[in-house]
């Protein structure tokens, strides 16, 4: 059966894709077996046949987890590293052995000592000024909020799988997610969740602002050429432009934008860039720039304290979420 399965492995790497596809298909439906034989080309292998054989163990899912947890344990120490990461891939922090766990969360307070956090993503986060973990956490229903690096806050609520179904006692299913609270720079604090604030963005800046006074959202997406900033202030929308809204514009112009309107008056007046700012400032970036703080230039700001990770329902652990986290 070895050879086989050996041959398998090397029919992952063929010029037809359907040959690569029925060797892939035959490999997984041969379940554990098949992961001794595919575990070695993560390490070793290169191009087609390597990314052919990391997608067959993630759809070997829960089969796959007991044999990469005995290459955990009992070596060989080559694919260990190999191993874990494919482990948190397919089952989150839940397949990972005890041992395992317990080495991941020393490591993670370990790194906490020294932190240098780098630049924030940039694609939509909430932004709260002067406000403590506890009213951040208790304003948007969190749970379970743990100290994290800003590197695995991200990594969790961005870019690894950051929202979950979760069937209820009743029988009925609710969407879970993962939100990351930064750690204060300049006297702000950041939260993402890339899932979250996505459908929940609104909700999210009114709560945040009832309970901390201030709190402001804002988007950038390319793909769409979708732009959103919004200030909310004691429960209250203030001002907010949405590319796509109905209405585009919500509130007056703020004093930051009413200094870059210009009238035909002025001496320095510029057609473009009058027209530019003639309802407002659209760009969020920007508008970031002037109200709070960019994402993109936390580096060189003041830090005060660290991350913290945490889910959106009490019956939903951090280990559910899929995924390799950075730390």
């Amino acid at each position: 059966m070895s050879e086989d399965i050996a041959a398998l492995v090397r029919q992952l790497g063929a010029v037809e894709r359907d040959e690569r596809r029925a060797a892939a298909d035959r490999l997984v439906a041969l379940g554990a077996p098949a992961v001794e034989h595919l575990l070695p080309l993560i390490v070793d292998g290169e191009g087609t046949r390597q990314s052919a054989a990391e997608a067959c163990l993630e759809r070997l899912g829960t089969a796959a987890i007991e044999p990469l947890r005995r290459v955990r344990s009992e070596g060989p120490g080559r694919l260990r590293p190999a191993a874990l990461r494919i482990l948190a891939s397919i089952g989150g922090a839940d397949a990972l052995a005890p041992a395992d766990r317990a080495a991941v969360e020393r490591l993670v307070r370990i790194k906490l000592l020294d932190e240098t956090p780098g630049d924030l993503p940039a694609g939509s986060w909430l932004a709260v000024p002067r406000a403590e973990v506890q009213d951040i956490v208790g304003a948007l229903g969190l749970h379970d909020a743990r100290p994290v690096t800003t590197a695995l806050g991200v990594s969790a609520a961005v870019h690894e799988e950051n929202s979950l179904d979760h069937r209820c006692a009743d029988g009925t299913t609710t969407t879970e997610y993962r939100v990351f609270i930064t750690p204060e720079f300049d006297g702000w604090r950041l939260v993402y969740g890339a899932d979250y604030l996505n459908g929940n963005w609104a909700q999210a800046v009114e709560k945040l602002s009832a309970r901390c006074r201030e709190a402001h959202f804002y988007a950038v997406d390319d793909y769409h050429g979708a732009r959103v900033w919004w200030v909310a202030e004691n429960g209250q929308d203030k001002r907010g432009y949405r590319t796509y809204g109905d209405p585009e514009w919500v509130g007056e112009p703020m004093e930051f934008e009413r200094d870059l309107m210009q009238d035909e008056d002025d001496e320095l007046y510029d057609p473009e860039e009058a027209a530019e700012y003639t309802e407002g400032v659209r760009d969020p970036e920007e508008a970031a720039s002037w109200l709070s703080i960019q994402p993109t230039a936390v580096e060189v700001l003041d830090r005060v304290g660290h991350g913290w990770l945490a889910v959106t329902s009490p019956d939903v652990g951090h280990g559910r979420f899929r995924g390799a986290l950075d730390i």
